[in-house]
């Protein structure tokens, strides 16, 4: 094991033992630490990022609700390999603007930076990650957000930001569904030169 995968393992590790009690469970692969729900599952993530002298680390958040990801699945042409990993929604800590003066990036460069940055990192699981899985955890919200600005791909991407809004639209059997058809399929039409259009029109056929 190299220097740099030693600080890895350690960091992963020592959470683990914290987070196991809250019910997640550590995939060191995917340095990820998951808790199923009744729903589908949530996740705190640890983006390791290479740098020269050791690493860079990017807490992230994702929630996976089976019955949106299950319709888009349908139309997603992913691997089946792959299906069961993806999430409904997600977002980094870091992009949080209520956040901003809060240490969401970590270095980690030695052993002697290791309980630091394990610290930092449970700190933003209890303040920042509890809060938002538990009002991320009803459908109606997640549509809430998606589905009042149409422009806004903070918790999606923009490649997925109508397909997965559209499918939760129709699941709630949403008044304005027809008009969010619409105005999604025009924010496809312009989004990367309509690259990703043919999969919204297999959507429209698919939620019909």
């Amino acid at each position: 094991m190299t220097d740099r995968e030693f600080l890895k393992n350690e960091v992963l590790t020592r959470i683990d033992k914290k987070l196991n009690a809250f019910g997640y469970n550590l995939s060191k692969s995917a340095c990820d630490f998951t808790k199923k729900t009744d729903f589908g599952w949530n996740k705190y993530q640890i983006v390791f990022l290479i740098r020269e002298d050791g690493w860079e680390l990017k807490p992230s958040l994702l929630v996976r609700f089976d019955v949106v990801e299950n319709l888009f699945h349908q139309i997603s042409g992913f691997d089946k390999k792959y299906q069961k990993g993806t999430p409904t929604i997600g977002t980094s800590i870091e992009s949080f603007k209520s956040y901003l003066n809060t240490k969401t990036i970590f270095e980690l460069k030695n052993e002697a930076q290791i309980s630091q940055v394990v610290d930092g990192l449970l700190e933003l699981f209890n303040s920042v990650a509890v809060p938002f899985l538990e009002m991320f955890d009803k459908l109606s919200y997640i549509d809430d957000k998606l589905n009042s600005n149409i422009e806004d791909t903070s918790l999606t991407g923009g490649i997925f930001k109508g397909t997965k809004a559209l499918i939760i639209a129709k699941l709630l059997k949403r008044q304005d569904f027809d008009k969010l058809e619409s105005a999604y399929q025009s924010y496809y039409e312009n989004f990367s030169n309509g690259f990703y259009l043919p999969e919204f029109l297999r959507l429209k056929e698919l939620l019909k």
